[in-house]
């Protein structure tokens, strides 16, 4: 009887030192050192995640956070995550069930059409190109999303975005389509009010920020394109001609002779109106442009250095100031 008693007092003591020890583990913060950013990737298991957190010095004991997690018994989220100072295993643990994952920052430029955010996209690790595209160039997509066009081209704003590098397409387009809705959408009303449908504002205002980087110009530029419209004349902008170039994969960086007259419903020396989608993404200062385009007696402009433009009534004032600029 006695060493039975022994016995069990030995194992009481032995497993409250090993209960303690275990606590002390989990509450007591191990100290990380220089910042770290570690990738959990999906399907990882409890004990492969352990050993990861091991491995990076996130924790002091891989096993001691696998014990801690089988206990908790609720899943770990995938995803970057970045980690400074000191954690203990239940600050880890409650980090990575929560989500608390490391974002990065992601910027679009004004200008910058969906084969620019594409390539970006890839080569800053956050989605496969040809993924990115086969979705935003998907008209059942935009349906889906409840909006106008065959692809999501100008629904991007140019803006800079913090994004998970372990989110998919739709994720990141949805992120992308509420910043157009808080600060683009509001517009849709004004345009409607001065009897100009908001997508093909849209349009032009893609157009505008292609011709021109200037912003007291492009009241004036959104003027002409909204005259040629009405006179039914071509707009003959060098821009969509790229744009139906990129659509095909056929862009190589060269514009001029027989590659003008590509056969595109985007290409507006051969097509008059509007092509059929904006041709990127536009700042709100070339979709005010077009609310308060400016009426003027031009109808042609050119640039000589590739910033401001020159001005013209005519066809033959238009070639006449470009003879003497080239």
């Amino acid at each position: 009887m006695v060493r039975l008693l022994k016995y069990t007092f030995f194992f009481i003591s032995t497993a409250l030192f090993l209960a303690l020890l275990m606590y002390i583990y989990i509450i007591i913060p191990h100290p990380v050192g220089k910042e770290k950013t570690v990738f959990i990737q999906k399907g990882k298991s409890l004990k492969e995640i352990s050993s990861i957190l091991e491995k990076e010095g996130i924790i002091k004991d891989g096993n001691i956070f696998l014990i801690y997690s089988l206990l908790r018994n609720k899943p770990l989220k995938a995803g970057y995550y970045r980690f400074k100072g000191a954690y203990s295993v239940k600050d880890v643990w409650d980090i990575l069930y929560e989500g608390r994952e490391q974002i990065y920052p992601f910027t679009i430029i004004p200008g910058e059409d969906l084969f620019d955010i594409a390539e970006k996209l890839e080569s800053e690790g956050f989605v496969k190109k040809r993924e990115f595209l086969d979705y935003v160039l998907n008209r059942k997509n935009v349906e889906k999303s409840g909006l106008k066009g065959i692809s999501f081209e100008g629904y991007f704003p140019p803006e800079t975005y913090f994004l998970s590098k372990n989110s998919d397409v739709e994720y990141i387009v949805k992120a992308f389509l509420k910043e157009f809705k808080k600060k683009y959408l509001p517009f849709k009303e004004q345009f409607e009010k001065k009897g100009i449908a908001f997508y093909k504002g849209m349009i032009i205002a893609s157009m505008v920020e292609k011709e021109s980087p200037v912003d007291e110009e492009k009241p004036v530029i959104a003027g002409i394109i909204i005259k040629r419209l009405k006179k039914n004349m071509p707009l003959q902008i060098d821009p969509t001609v790229i744009y139906s170039l990129k659509l095909e994969g056929r862009w190589d960086g060269k514009l001029g002779g027989d590659i003008m007259r590509f056969d595109s419903p985007y290409n507006t020396y051969i097509n008059k109106g509007l092509p059929p989608t904006p041709i990127s993404s536009f700042s709100l200062e070339s979709l005010k442009a077009v609310l308060n385009y400016r009426e003027t007696d031009y109808l042609y402009y050119f640039s000589p250095d590739g910033k401001r433009h020159i001005f013209s009534k005519t066809y033959r004032e238009h070639l006449r100031k470009l003879k003497k600029y080239r």
